[in-house]
C-alpha cells in the first residue's frame, strides 16, 4: 500500500481510468442495445436475410476480426513494454497496433464496397439498414481508438514514458481492447447466427 506524503492517506483512484471504465460501461450497454434490437429483427421475421438480398462476406468479417485480435494483441505487448519500462518497445507496439486497426478499417471498407456493388443499401431493407448501422457506428468507435493511438505514438518520442502519458496510454489500452470486444460479438450477430 503507498500512502499519499501530501495527505498521509491512500491515493485516490486514477481518474482517467474510471473516466474511461465509465465510459466504457455507457459504450456497452449502447452496443448490448444494438445487438438485442438486432437479435429481435433477425428472429422476429420470415426469412433473414430478405430475398434478393446478398449473403454477408463471412471471410472477409473473419479476416477482419483476426486483423483486430492481433491489434488487441499488439497493444497488450505495449503495455507489457510500457510496464517493463521500455519507452522504445511501447511506441513500436502502438505503432504496431495503430497500423492493425486501419487495416481492419480498409477491410470493413471492401467489405460496404462488395456489398453496396451486389445491391444491399442503407435505406431499403432492415437488413441493410442494421448491417451499415451497427458496421458504422463501430467504425466509428475503431476511428476514434485509432486516432488516440496515433497520438499517443507521435507523443511518444523520449526514452521514458512520463506518468501522465503512461495512464493515457493505459486508458487507451482499454478502449482499444472494448472496440476488438463488441467487434467479437457483431461479428458473431451479424455473420453467424
Amino acid at each position: 500500500m503507498t500512502i499519499s506524503p501530501r495527505t498521509g492517506s491512500e491515493p485516490g483512484p486514477d481518474n482517467s481510468r474510471v473516466g474511461t471504465m465509465v465510459f466504457l460501461m455507457a459504450g456497452s450497454m449502447f452496443f448490448a442495445g444494438l445487438i438485442g434490437a438486432y437479435v429481435v429483427l433477425r428472429y422476429g421475421g420470415p426469412v433473414w436475410p430478405p430475398p434478393g438480398m446478398p449473403p454477408l462476406p463471412v471471410g472477409l468479417a473473419g479476416g477482419s476480426t483476426a486483423v483486430i485480435a492481433l491489434s488487441s494483441l499488439a497493444l497488450w505487448r505495449a503495455i507489457r513494454a510500457l510496464r517493463g519500462l521500455d519507452a522504445p518497445g511501447t511506441r513500436r507496439w502502438l505503432g504496431v497496433a495503430a497500423g492493425l486497426g486501419i487495416l481492419f478499417l480498409a477491410l470493413q471498407a471492401t467489405q460496404w464496397s462488395r456489398l453496396l456493388a451486389r445491391g444491399l443499401e442503407f435505406a431499403v431493407t432492415t437488413y441493410g439498414t442494421t448491417f451499415y448501422a451497427f458496421t458504422g457506428v463501430h467504425a466509428l468507435h475503431a476511428v476514434s481508438g485509432i486516432l488516440w493511438l496515433l497520438v499517443l505514438v507521435w507523443r511518444q518520442r523520449e526514452l521514458w514514458v512520463p506518468e501522465r502519458r503512461r495512464r493515457s496510454i493505459e486508458a487507451g489500452a482499454l478502449y482499444w481492447h472494448f472496440v476488438g470486444a463488441v467487434w467479437v460479438f457483431l461479428y458473431v450477430a451479424l455473420y453467424l447466427l
